[in-house]
């Protein structure tokens, strides 16, 4: 009998411990597979794609995915996927939404995790994406919610290609708003260092160039227009690469 009893209880340990080790290895496949979803979706600016995947992230959540060691995870990448998809609709008061949830997440997800570089990221673009929505005194206020998040996504992201897409933001930050808030020379700056981190983003050269024209320097700006003709697209961005190849062509049309 006692035979028989430490058998059983052996089972139902063996069982309990395969059940956690397929829950884990389902969670990690999870935001494996989730990732990989949101990388190609972004990259061909695929929205219903993530919209779908937006519904399965949302779902993720509802069914516990809390217990999981990729909870944190999941919620980042839902935020991003908030914001990303706002981006691609046309109904403002819907982009408007979006860029709100992805805000309200992300300040979540800081809450508990503060040093999560990716949230102070996607707090900081969702900032400034809500700056088209708000009256000019808000606009200030996220403004300086901007500033504050980026330079936060810079320090703690460990990724070089978001630290390099979050000096972009930064230098698009000084390179546009109207006087006294732009700084040319920030800007140039923090291109330089995006440049360290990723230099086979076509996205950056076009700012670079963009801001060289503001500048009055004519030279410069064709120098880089024209990397982002010869450029090879980065694998992360496909279809943003080809809006950037026109842009940068409209611009060298414009240069005399």
């Amino acid at each position: 009998m006692k035979i028989l009893k430490l058998t059983l209880i052996f089972l139902l340990l063996s069982i309990f411990c395969l059940i956690s080790f397929s829950q884990n290895s389902n969670s990690v496949n999870n935001i494996e597979y989730f990732t990989q979803k949101f990388v190609n979706a972004r990259s061909l600016k695929n929205i219903e794609e993530l919209k779908n995947l937006l519904s399965l992230l949302e779902n993720e959540i509802k069914n516990g995915s809390n217990k999981s060691s990729n909870y944190e995870k999941i919620r980042t990448l839902l935020s991003e996927v908030y914001f990303e998809y706002g981006q691609l609709l046309n109904d403002n008061k819907l982009k408007e939404r979006y860029y709100n949830l992805a805000l309200q997440s992300a300040k979540d997800i800081i809450k508990t995790a503060p040093e999560n570089g990716k949230a102070y990221y996607i707090a900081a673009m969702s900032s400034a994406a809500l700056i088209d929505f708000v009256n000019v005194f808000q606009k200030l206020q996220l403004m300086n919610d901007f500033d504050f998040y980026i330079e936060r996504a810079i320090k703690y992201t460990q990724d070089n290609l978001d630290k390099a897409i979050a000096y972009i933001a930064k230098g698009v930050r000084f390179m546009n708003p109207p006087w006294p808030f732009y700084d040319y020379k920030k800007a140039e700056d923090s291109f330089k260092e995006a440049e360290k981190y990723v230099s086979n983003y076509s996205g950056l050269y076009l700012n670079w160039g963009q801001l060289y024209l503001k500048m009055g320097d004519k030279k410069r700006a064709e120098e880089m227009l024209r990397k982002v003709l010869i450029m090879e697209p980065h694998p992360f961005f496909m279809k943003q690469h080809e809006d950037n190849v026109i842009i940068a062509k409209q611009l060298l049309g414009m240069i005399k």
